[in-house]
């Protein structure tokens, strides 16, 4: 079992993350093109239930927040 998730996301062994329809939306975009959509990835991440159910897709999206910001400082 995972106690925690890293700052860099790694996705858990036996996870179903990627039937999550957030993870669905963003894992076919490239970062280039996220970063135009930052601010409606920060409005799904904003509208994720705090629970133990979400906490995979909270730690993707937020691993991917941090990605798309530090590729636009470029």
């Amino acid at each position: 079992m995972v106690n925690g998730y890293p700052i860099n996301w790694a996705l858990p062994a036996g996870s179903k993350l990627q039937q999550h329809p957030l993870y669905i939306k963003y894992s076919s975009k490239t970062i280039d093109t996220i970063i135009s959509e930052l601010a409606q990835l920060k409005t799904d991440l904003a509208g994720i239930t705090a629970n133990s159910e979400n906490v995979e897709i909270a730690a993707y999206l937020s691993w991917l927040v941090r990605t798309v910001n530090l590729a636009a400082l470029g």
